[in-house]
């Protein structure tokens, strides 16, 4: 079945349905496109990276709109800096890799500005609270985000615990690689945790994760707060 694919799929032509195939910062333009994703209406939106900006394109439109993004790179939450890979949940949310700045933020539809949800110091390293160039991201069926973590070669799981009370906050302390499980309100997950070393001593790393989760359907993401973690 791959083969045969493969083989009709050889003889197609392409239609172009986003840029017109020089690079420039006008709504008709894209430069240095990366990643993309397409909704079930066909809208397709698109990280245009060296632009600094999400652009949304309806199906048949020759023009996009900015949807995330102010076209100059910058650190702000309402800029982009080289953006690289996104997601669109059901409620339009969308799930950028601010590349550049070395971080995931969640936009809101029709809003000028996005929030922090992982690596939010901005700055590339690579512990657990740090990212470096991320590239793609993805969510599991579970609400759990990966992202392709590129200049750490890596891929990242931030892991997401359901079933927890709006101000809910599940701490653990540990000194040592391990696997560790967590339970409230009869809810029990479990995390991957690590730790700090140096020659003379141990520090450390207390992970504290919240959630806010009124309900999940499918790729409706937007209803939910990752609380990273933080070394201490």
């Amino acid at each position: 079945m791959v083969r045969y694919l493969s083989n009709s799929l050889s003889g197609m032509a392409g239609v172009m349905v986003a840029g017109n195939g020089t690079s420039g910062s006008s709504a008709s333009q894209l430069y240095a496109p990366k990643g993309m994703f397409v909704n079930e209406a066909g809208i397709l939106y698109v990280a245009d990276t060296l632009n600094h900006r999400i652009q949304k394109w309806n199906n048949g439109a020759s023009s996009g709109v900015t949807v995330a993004g102010t076209g100059v790179s910058g650190n702000s939450l309402s800029e982009l800096s080289y953006p690289r890979g996104i997601v669109i949940d059901s409620n339009g949310y969308m799930y950028i890799t601010d590349s550049g700045n070395n971080r995931i933020l969640r936009w809101p539809p029709n809003s000028n500005s996005g929030e922090c949800i992982a690596a939010c110091t901005g700055i590339g390293g690579n512990g657990i609270d740090t990212l470096n160039g991320p590239f793609s991201l993805a969510f599991d069926s579970y609400g759990s985000l990966f992202v392709s973590d590129v200049y750490n070669n890596r891929v990242q799981k931030f892991q997401i615990l359901s079933s927890f009370d709006e101000t809910s906050t599940t701490a653990i302390t540990t000194t040592a690689t391990t696997t560790t499980a967590i339970t409230t309100t009869d809810h029990t997950t479990s995390l991957q945790t690590s730790s700090k070393s140096s020659s003379t001593h141990s520090s450390t790393i207390a992970i504290s994760i919240a959630l806010v989760l009124w309900f999940l359907n499918d790729w409706n993401l937007s209803d939910f707060v990752l609380r990273l973690p933080t070394i201490q």
